[in-house]
């Protein structure tokens, strides 16, 4: 029985939320998160996010590199009340930007599109 569970949970797409201001690039990520198998949720505001997170069930909450630190702390603290095992990934404008949040894992904004499915995978498993 443990065992179809644990197959269970892995036929099932990683439920990711991404966060972001711009909504040209929060669509993009969007795309390219569906295309490699993902189950994403956009959002460009703060309001949207916070009902999203409330309402629904994610495993990842991705933090544009556009969102102010006040906008990630206060997602962040809603996202971890919601979601014990969820994990937080954060995209960094630069290689040398300190994060805003005490994210799970980051990602530079300049790497290849595929580094971020890489690390949203790596965070889940």
């Amino acid at each position: 029985m443990e065992g179809s569970k644990s197959q269970l949970q892995r036929e099932r797409p990683i439920r990711v939320l991404s966060a972001s201001i711009d909504q040209g690039l929060n669509h993009a990520r969007g795309l390219l998160l569906k295309h490699h198998g993902f189950d994403v949720t956009t959002s460009e505001s703060l309001e949207e996010a916070r009902q999203l997170i409330t309402n629904g069930s994610y495993d990842v909450l991705i933090f544009g590199s556009t969102l102010p630190r006040d906008t990630c702390w206060q997602l962040a603290e809603i996202f971890r009340k919601t979601s014990a095992t969820g994990r937080i990934v954060e995209i960094l404008p630069s290689p040398w930007t300190a994060p805003k949040n005490k994210p799970d894992a980051t990602v530079d904004s300049s790497a290849e599109p595929t580094e971020l499915v890489s690390v949203i995978r790596l965070a889940c498993s």
